[in-house]
C-alpha cells in the first residue's frame, strides 16, 4: 500500500526570533497568485508536554518549539476540486439514467 507523502515542505524551524523572521520572509516573497502559506506547530514546549490532549488536533505556535512550513498550490487544488465536482455531477446524471430506466421497465 502507498503511504501518501508528508505534505509540509519545511519543518523543525526553531519557534525563536530567526525562525520567525524566516517564516516572514517567505509569507512576503511567495508567488501569492499560485501558492498559499502555513506555519504549523511541531513538537510541544516542555512546559505544556502534560497537557498534550489538548492540542489532539495540532498546537499553537506559541505552545511549539519548532514549525512546519505548508505550501499549497491553489491552481492544483482548485483543478482537483473542479475535477472531483464534475465526478459528483457525472455520478448524479448517471444516477438520473438508472432511476428513468427502472420507471420505464416498470411501465
Amino acid at each position: 500500500m502507498n503511504k501518501e507523502p508528508h505534505n509540509y515542505v519545511f519543518s523543525e524551524i526553531p519557534n525563536n526570533k530567526e525562525g520567525q523572521e524566516l517564516v516572514r520572509l517567505m509569507k512576503k516573497y511567495l508567488n501569492k497568485d499560485r501558492y498559499k502559506i502555513k506555519a504549523r506547530g511541531q513538537y510541544l514546549i516542555d512546559s505544556e508536554k502534560s497537557n498534550w490532549r489538548y492540542y489532539s488536533y495540532g498546537q499553537p505556535l506559541n505552545k511549539s518549539k519548532c514549525m512546519r512550513i505548508y505550501i499549497d498550490d491553489q491552481i492544483k487544488k482548485e483543478k482537483e476540486h473542479n475535477s472531483y465536482i464534475k465526478k459528483w455531477e457525472n455520478m448524479d446524471k448517471v444516477r438520473q439514467i438508472i432511476n428513468i430506466s427502472k420507471e420505464i421497465l416498470d411501465e
